[in-house]
């Protein structure tokens, strides 16, 4: 067993680990994707339907988790497959921008296959990492801790964005831009890597360190958790009806240049970063489950935002706040410690990995279906004094009207 000084010893590290991962995803969208991420794909020559499925290799990475978790039975330490696997993916991303020298029907493909490699490498050391955290971080002291982290990290991605939004601008967003600003996110995941394996663990036993049977069996177990990921699931389908034409109408319709993408991002970044720990503590006080609720609901009233959305800054940067606020600070802050605190003792691995690869199905599942719908729209328009209405503002529409029942679900959830 870990003494208290190892284990604060630990999450101090984690902290420190957490501000270069943080780094290596800024300049990177190593982490689920960013815009500047999609904007290296959209100058690669990817059309709308392209980066629907840009967007659905995102959670179908996590989907396949459990499968790619088979070939930890040979591990008895999370640390050291941990480490393992982040050696491989972080270090690698550069290789996305030597695409550009491929063949014009071949370069967007490779460049998502390894994209799509990179992110199952990163969503299988997802649950493993949840279950290492969850034995260095006391129930106690969660919402409070997991609040300072995502503080820490969170101030250091605001300058993070901001210099790699004015590097793509300055290097002229081509070739060179791309292949620095991934370059420089490479380093950053070595330096990532090197601080994991200074993290301390609990001692190793002679066991495997997931058990393939108990996939099966935690999903048997009536309790919140089966509830919970039922229900979740579906909303998080009918709110990934979206897409990732939010982002594709800020550059394509829009217009903005990556300065302002990354002005955008960090305004969002800021407000997540100062809400990071009031809600870890509203989380403490008052029950995470009764704060999730409320974050739940606000975010699917915001996807109603994108279907009015204008290029003025007035309504962006208001809009983004809020954003940051609840949908990056307070869904996932608060559902991330409610999940620790329904998640079967027996199996946790596994039970995480199954919640992974469940809701980000749902998601995957979003997604394509978002491509479809766009081109079952893409030539329907519509003028306003405002704005124009178009196949991003109808698919955005579908999402939030659908996504209202789907939240009604999650809030019937007996605790």
């Amino acid at each position: 067993m870990l003494t208290p000084s190892q284990k604060q010893h630990a999450r101090f590290i984690s902290i420190v680990e957490g501000t270069f991962a943080t780094v290596w995803g800024a300049f990177t969208g190593g982490f689920g994707g960013n815009s500047y991420l999609v904007g290296f794909f959209l100058w690669l020559g990817a059309s709308p339907f392209v980066m629907s499925i840009y967007s659905a290799f995102i959670p179908l990475a996590s989907v396949i988790q459990p499968f790619s978790l088979m070939f930890a039975r040979k591990f008895t330490s999370k640390k050291r497959f941990i480490l393992s696997l982040v050696l491989i993916s972080r270090p690698i991303f550069f290789l996305i921008a030597l695409t550009y020298f491929l063949p014009q029907g071949m370069k967007i493909w490779v460049a998502l296959l390894i994209f799509f490699f990179i992110e199952v490498l990163n969503s299988v050391v997802g649950s493993p990492w949840q279950t290492w955290m969850s034995e260095l971080v006391d129930p106690s002291i969660r919402g409070r801790y997991f609040g300072i982290r995502n503080f820490i990290t969170g101030l250091v991605a605001i300058p993070s964005l901001l210099i790699a939004g004015y590097l793509l601008d300055a290097l002229g967003r081509g070739f060179l831009a791309f292949f620095v600003l991934f370059l420089v996110g490479s380093i950053f995941g070595v330096l990532d890597w090197y601080s994991l394996k200074l993290q301390d663990e609990e001692p190793e036993h002679n066991v495997p360190m997931i058990n393939p049977s108990a996939i099966f069996e935690v999903l048997k177990i009536q309790s919140p958790y089966r509830s919970y990921l039922i229900t979740l699931s579906l909303w998080i389908f009918t709110m990934n009806l979206a897409g990732p034409y939010a982002t594709v109408l800020m550059i394509d319709v829009f217009k903005y240049n990556y300065a302002i993408l990354g002005i955008l991002t960090v305004v969002s970044t800021v407000a997540a970063t100062i809400f990071q720990p009031i809600w870890g503590r509203l989380g403490d006080r008052y029950g995470n489950f009764r704060i999730l609720k409320l974050t739940l609901t606000v975010q699917t009233l915001l996807t109603f935002g994108w279907v009015f959305a204008i290029p003025s800054m007035y309504y962006m940067i208001p809009f983004q706040m809020v954003i940051g606020i609840i949908a990056m600070a307070g869904t996932g802050l608060i559902s991330f410690n409610f999940l620790m605190e329904i998640v079967p003792n027996f199996g946790k691995t596994e039970a995480f990995s199954i919640y992974a690869s469940v809701t980000n199905l749902a998601s995957f599942a979003g997604n394509l279906i978002s491509g479809l719908l766009f081109l079952a729209f893409a030539s329907f328009k519509f003028n306003t004094n405002l704005f124009v209405i178009d196949a991003y503002r109808v698919v955005f529409l579908i999402a939030a009207i659908s996504s209202l029942w789907t939240l009604y679900l999650v809030l019937k959830i007996k605790r």
